[in-house]
């Protein structure tokens, strides 16, 4: 390669890598306006869903204990139980599980457990990411043991919902 070459081709490097910063700069200035934005949005009692008010302290309905399978929540108590033994959940998993078994048998999106568990709106997207790791902990927590029932299944590309009856494996 001539110098030439080489200094075209430097050039050429360069004016990439320029290129890539300036969109680096454009997604930094997008994540600093998302947090200022959620820290906004956090402290006020109410988030405007496009033109409807929801809540964020959303309070569980004043139900009684629902029991499916083996799994008994209690929104009164704030409690859990798996074969009469008791979980200990996290205030979000709580929310999600009872949102699950409340609509036991429906699938229910990411958004749509966010919207009814969380008390406000994010797109299909992020809703995904928020609620994943939750219902693997939620999975993890509500398996007594390795092989044990699943409850919270999962309907690729769709949501999750909690199986009312025991499935059958192969």
């Amino acid at each position: 390669m001539s110098r030439e070459e080489a200094w075209l081709a430097s050039e050429e490097v360069l004016a990439h890598l320029k290129r890539i910063e300036r969109q680096l700069e454009v997604i930094a200035n997008s994540i600093q306006e998302y947090l200022e934005v959620s820290c906004q949005l956090l402290a006020s009692s109410t988030l405007n869903a496009g033109t409807v008010q929801v809540p964020v302290s959303k309070a569980l309905p004043s139900e009684g204990a629902l029991t499916i399978r083996e799994v008994t929540i209690d929104p009164a108590k704030h409690t859990v139980t798996v074969r009469d033994e008791p979980v200990e959940l996290t205030p979000t998993e709580f929310d999600l599980l009872f949102c699950l078994m409340r609509n036991s048998g429906r699938v229910l999106s990411c958004q749509e457990l966010v919207r009814e568990a969380q008390g406000y709106e994010l797109d299909e997207r992020d809703a995904r990411y928020l609620i994943r790791p939750h219902i693997t902990r939620l999975r993890r927590k509500l398996m007594a043991e390795p092989g044990a029932p699943e409850y919270i299944r999962n309907v690729r590309g769709v949501g999750y919902f909690f199986e009312r009856r025991r499935a059958e494996r192969e």
